[in-house]
């Protein structure tokens, strides 16, 4: 008898859930084409090449490849806008006008399933090209928030970036710091685009960086909230007319979109594909603290394609749309705090005590797992500490206090907003003493942390056996299981007591404040006015 399996990150869809699905698509789809787009497909399968660009799309490492009977690598579709400009390029004819484009269709990439991603989703979105404007640009952020407002999502908020202002950045960074190999340029992206101020810190004191890009640098993502008030102090730190440029196109899309629309700003904002040029924006709504859609103009992409041809669209993610609309409203007058007992929960607790954030109620002997203050604006929520980053990146916990050795092996996709300074220890390498690499066979890794293991070694192109352990991790090189392990270290004291010690140094390791990237903008306020007593604690 078969087992009624199917593979982890997909589903069955069953007729209720399907009949509500396709309400929303059929509504989508139909402003649309009120929008005059008009609809197409593309194959399910593509060439690897067509994505394997570094300047186009997803990570490779996100696709699902097979081979052909012809040898070729292909790719389950990873991304929908990519094939859309290739059959552009492909089709468009000069002089023909301005081409409107729709769909809806399936998306394939690899998720981590386990803490609810998806390999397989439905995205209905929509592709101009043709002409490049701040009225086409506001024109397409219109018609998304139409088509979510007339399939029933109303409380909305749209966030407006540029991508030619960190662009811009990085252009003054090559020509007057020499700073222009791709490999720091992506880490600095990547920084920026969590709100990594530990990090961008700690980048720019690698990096001996003057004063004025560092302001920039530590600046740039803070830059968010108000339009007119944002894009003001932007203009004042912009170091060349690229980023100035960008910070008009902002305000002139602004102007075109219209005061009815609930709209704000952030200079940091940076799309993770990085075929984006010009105009970004997301879409929020705010009962629910979901990222529900996404956009923006990709002029650069089509260059690819042997054409020179303006280009920008929006994509939103319909999968999502279904599951929020299932969703109860969240209470937006209240900010949850993920916390893992133990001791980096009570120094919080009385950290935010000595802030004037009291929760009467808590009690370390207490088995209670959520915990209100006293005025009723902040609830503790305690979960497993490998579990505070899950809940905060899901919108289950607007923010959170977690290890960085925890956050580094979770790789949660959440804004790193303050180094809290306690819980410090190091991530290292140990090994029993005198230990030495034996270059000629492969490195036998015990660890608990397996992602941060095999990242470590491959910055140095070692070939290594990871050894999943969850309990004394110790005892692995002493039993022969492995030759090293890697661990926090705080004191050292478990090591000298087992006969190791340590090999290498990897990071330094602190509390950290992290926030959810939706929640950071709809609770604003109430999430700034927390972060801003977490970091007053922090420097007392």
């Amino acid at each position: 008898m078969k087992k009624n399996f199917i593979p982890e990150g997909v589903a069955d869809i069953n007729y209720e859930e399907y009949e509500k699905m396709s309400a929303i698509e059929t509504s989508v789809l139909d402003v649309f084409r009120r929008a005059g787009y008009r609809q197409i497909m593309t194959p399910t399968f593509e060439y690897y090449d067509l994505f394997s660009d570094d300047d186009i799309s997803v990570d490779t490492e996100d696709m699902y490849k097979i081979v052909d009977t012809n040898g070729k690598i292909m790719v389950l579709r990873p991304d929908a806008t990519v094939p859309i400009a290739r059959m552009a390029a492909t089709h468009y004819k000069e002089g023909s006008g301005d081409m409107k484009l729709m769909y809806l269709t399936n998306v394939f990439r690899s998720a981590d399933y386990r803490a609810g991603g998806k390999r397989e989703f439905r995205q209905a979105g929509i592709e101009y090209f043709g002409t490049n404007s701040s009225e086409v640009d506001a024109g397409i952020i219109l018609t998304a928030i139409d088509a979510l407002q007339k399939s029933g999502f109303h409380d909305l908020t749209t966030e407006i970036g540029n991508a030619d202002y960190f662009n811009g950045f990085l252009e003054a960074l090559a020509s007057e710091c020499g700073i222009d190999d791709p490999e720091t340029e992506a880490k600095l992206r990547s920084l920026t685009e969590a709100k990594n101020i530990p990090g961008l810190r700690a980048f720019c004191e690698e990096k001996g960086l003057p004063e004025k890009f560092t302001n920039v640098i530590l600046e740039m993502p803070l830059l968010y909230g108000e339009i007119s008030e944002i894009t003001e102090r932007a203009y004042e730190i912009a170091v060349n007319d690229k980023m100035r440029a960008a910070v008009d196109n902002i305000r002139s899309i602004s102007e075109n979109v219209g005061k009815s629309v609930s709209m704000t700003v952030d200079m940091g904002l940076i799309s993770s594909l990085d075929y984006y040029s010009g105009m970004i924006f997301r879409l929020y709504l705010k009962d629910s603290g979901a990222i529900i859609g996404s956009g923006g103009r990709y002029d650069g992409l089509m260059k690819k394609f042997g054409k020179t041809l303006p280009a920008a669209g929006f994509g939103l993610n319909i999968d999502l749309l279904y599951e929020v609309s299932q969703n109860e409203p969240a209470d937006e007058g209240v900010v949850n705090i993920a916390l893992g007992k133990g001791r980096l929960a009570d120094i919080t607790v009385e950290k935010l005590k000595e802030a004037g954030i009291v929760f009467p109620d808590y009690t370390k002997e207490s088995r209670k797992l959520i915990f209100t203050d006293s005025t009723g604006k902040y609830r503790i929520i305690f979960v497993k500490a490998v579990d505070v980053g899950i809940y905060v990146e899901k919108g289950a916990c607007d923010v959170g206090i977690i290890g960085k050795d925890t956050l580094l092996e979770s790789n949660s996709d959440v804004y790193e907003m303050l180094d809290l300074g306690y819980g410090k220890c190091i991530f290292a390498v140990a090994a029993p003493k005198g230990y030495k690499y034996n270059n000629r066979r492969k490195l036998r890794v015990a660890s608990k942390y397996p992602r941060v293991a095999k990242e470590f070694f491959a910055k140095s192109g070692r070939s290594i056996e990871i050894i999943k352990i969850n309990g004394s991790v110790e005892l692995a090189p002493l039993v022969g299981l492995s030759d090293v392990i890697v661990d926090i270290v705080e004191t050292g004291n478990t090591l000298r007591e087992n006969g190791l010690e340590v090999v290498e140094p990897i990071t330094d390791i602190s509390a950290r404040f992290i926030v959810n990237r939706a929640s950071l903008k709809v609770k604003r306020d109430q999430v700034m006015e927390l972060t801003k007593l977490m970091k007053e604690g922090t420097d007392k």
